[in-house]
């Protein structure tokens, strides 16, 4: 791994990582260097959300001031390790740490920990190792659960290909009902359609009777006051024309031969992230949200992650493609309110969906009761043709989930 304080790559400084105060960036050019994604094939993605409070504010008394930010990045890595993917780079604020990862993302907040991984990956052999961590590395309470925990992902294009416990459903819940206690399992969207979505809550009994001292625990900020709200479009059948611009003709060395090199020269930099940085200002992602910072790798021959933190350092957006024709897919995610990007949600989904040209997409919005952006008032209305110019509405599903609205759109190209 290599720190350096600033890099310009390619003249872009739009993504210098140390434009504002208090951040790091690592980049580990072994993996980098020597990565080879030939082989992928599943684009969907598993996401897990583990939150251990509702904010840094409001941890247990027992845990590290910086919570799981306290928790060593080897340590974080072994548990990678379990998932079957390596971190490419990180990109370190006061708030989060962001990891770049070879299989899709992951963001350790003090609170709450996302992981995000696609193709084969063993996401949820990783949960165990994640809740030891929490325990005996930022000392969360021993015996009590989780705040709040989500897993979701879209309906796989190659279920067979899947690993145990990921290549049914029924076999995830099962799974996760062995660590949460009041767990709920729901599946969102048509059956019979390209666009159904699988949803696992699980929510912390509000006595906390699970731990042996509840005093440990902070009294919960009240839940009126919570805000939370995040933003997916998961797209496939992308554009042939806009996917050749996820591709490189560069070729997988068989050795890095400067692995050990430790530098914060820009020349040093793999041809990955070199190449991430170049097709983000290619494809436009980079205006999406001007003042952010992005780290983002091109694979060899083809595909793209890219993770960007917001210039309030506590507010994400990661993006990964899979272009090949035959099963092209491309996500985006992001927890910035509409509030701070000055967009409301419907634009911001019509200039992601304008980078991809998808022939399908679905949208999918949570948000706490009450939040500003009034994203599900918007969608229980008819949505008129020129929001999203192009596509036709075929599913609107609204869901009431404890303090939660979960709204579901389905989207089809006309």
């Amino acid at each position: 791994m290599v720190s350096p304080t600033s890099i310009s790559i390619n003249g872009h400084d739009d993504y210098n990582p140390a434009n504002q105060l208090e951040n790091s960036y690592s980049v580990n050019h072994q993996t980098s260097v020597t990565l080879d994604s030939t082989n992928a094939f599943e684009g969907p993605e598993k996401l897990l959300e583990v939150w251990f409070a509702p904010d840094r504010y409001n941890l247990p008394r027992t845990m590290a001031d910086d919570g799981l930010k306290s928790v060593s990045r080897e340590s974080w890595e072994e548990m990678l390790d379990l998932v079957h993917c390596k971190a490419l780079s990180v990109i370190g604020t006061a708030e989060m740490d962001a990891y770049l990862l070879s299989e899709s993302s992951m963001f350790v907040f003090p609170h709450k920990i996302i992981l995000k991984t696609c193709g084969t990956t063993t996401l949820l052999a990783g949960l165990p190792r994640l809740l030891e961590i929490a325990r005996t590395e930022a000392r969360y309470p021993t015996g009590l659960e989780p705040w709040r925990v989500f897993y979701s992902r879209k309906n796989f294009m190659f279920p067979d290909r899947q690993p145990h416990p990921h290549r049914s459903w029924k076999d995830e819940v099962k799974y996760l009902d062995c660590h949460f206690s009041n767990g709920s399992a729901y599946m969102v969207g048509r059956m019979n359609s390209d666009h159904h979505w699988y949803l696992y809550s699980a929510k912390r009994d509000a006595s906390a009777s699970a731990v042996a001292d509840p005093s440990l625990v902070n009294s919960i900020i009240e839940e009126g006051r919570f805000e939370d709200e995040t933003l997916e479009v998961l797209m496939t059948g992308l554009d042939p024309k806009k996917a050749l611009q996820f591709y490189n003709d560069r070729l997988v060395p068989d050795t890095a031969s400067d692995s050990g090199a430790s530098t914060s020269s820009a020349e040093d930099l793999d041809p990955g992230h070199i190449g991430g940085a170049e097709v983000t200002s290619r494809c436009g992602l980079g205006k999406l949200y001007p003042s952010s910072r992005i780290d983002a790798f091109s694979f060899s021959p083809c595909g793209y992650s890219a993770n960007g933190i917001t210039d309030t350092t506590r507010n994400y957006f990661t993006v990964h493609v899979t272009p090949e024709p035959d099963f092209s897919y491309a996500s985006f995610e992001t927890n910035v309110p509409s509030t701070v990007s000055g967009m409301k949600p419907l634009e911001l989904v019509n200039h992601v969906v304008n980078i991809f040209g998808p022939s399908r997409f679905s949208v999918t919005m949570f948000e706490t009761r009450g939040a500003k952006s009034s994203f599900a008032d918007t969608a229980v209305k008819d949505l008129p043709s020129s929001e999203l110019p192009g596509y036709s509405k075929i599913d609107k599903i609204v869901y009431e989930l404890d303090e939660y609205d979960l709204v579901f759109l389905a989207f089809e190209k006309v």
